[in-house]
């Protein structure tokens, strides 16, 4: 056990492995259906690593339907449906590739949803995407691009909600903030300069996607969008 941890240290978090050799055992049938998993002080000695990972690992494993916490007795293995349903799990997102083909599957989806945004965006939808970008554009010289990444996240909504098809809506809220690809990749922080030209880059990429919708240019709009996924797409290969 404590080999393959090691081998799998410099690639992977510590806490995703773990998840993903619980999900093995657990499939293979060498965790059986309502049984008690270890405690986190037996996982911390069998895994070396800290409560903190531990911790992390079995919140995953919850989120994902794998486990049940029962509190006063313990965390047990959960009966499994037939067909899994889709989920997307911090643990799913841990590559550069993985990130790429989120950004393929937002393109897919956000391309059309910008598109019918043109026709049916109310004021309200508007108004939500202007506070979406001045929060955004506050933010792009800050020390930290906390503040960016919810903006830009919350532009991403106004446009899905300004499609009045709320599974466009639903599909991203389920994505969440994973949907910002430098909430997971922290490379553009090392340099002030590189990470401010990049936010720059975003925002500008943000008004011209607002300008078209403003305009009710669909056809540029799902362009603008296009180029923009695949301008992250472009960086996050390199």
């Amino acid at each position: 056990m404590a080999s393959r941890m090691t081998k799998s240290r410099s690639t992977k978090k510590l806490s995703q492995v773990i998840v993903e050799q619980f999900i093995d055992k657990i499939q293979s049938g060498a965790l059986a259906v309502g049984e008690k998993i270890p405690t986190e002080l037996e996982l911390i000695e069998q895994y070396g690593v800290s409560r903190s990972v531990i911790r992390e690992a079995i919140t995953e494993l919850r989120s994902l339907g794998y486990v049940e916490t029962r509190h006063g007795i313990g965390t047990f293995v959960k009966e499994q449906p037939v067909e899994q349903s889709f989920l997307l799990s911090n643990a799913s997102l841990e590559t550069i590739h993985d990130i790429v083909s989120l950004l393929e599957l937002r393109i897919s989806l956000e391309s059309e949803s910008v598109f019918l945004a043109c026709e049916r965006r109310k004021q309200i939808h508007i108004d939500k995407m202007k506070i979406a970008l001045d929060e955004f554009e506050s933010h792009i010289s800050s020390d930290a691009n906390d503040g960016t990444v919810k903006a830009d996240y919350d532009f991403h909504i106004a446009i899905a909600e300004a499609s009045s098809n709320q599974y466009f809506v639903d599909f991203l809220k389920y994505l969440g903030e994973k949907i910002i690809p430098r909430a997971r990749v922290k490379s553009i922080e090392r340099s002030p300069e590189n990470r401010e030209e990049y936010l720059k880059s975003v925002h500008h990429d943000h008004v011209n996607i607002y300008n078209a919708i403003i305009d009710k240019d669909g056809l540029l709009a799902r362009q603008m969008m296009r180029a923009h996924l695949s301008k992250s797409i472009k960086k996050f290969k390199q």
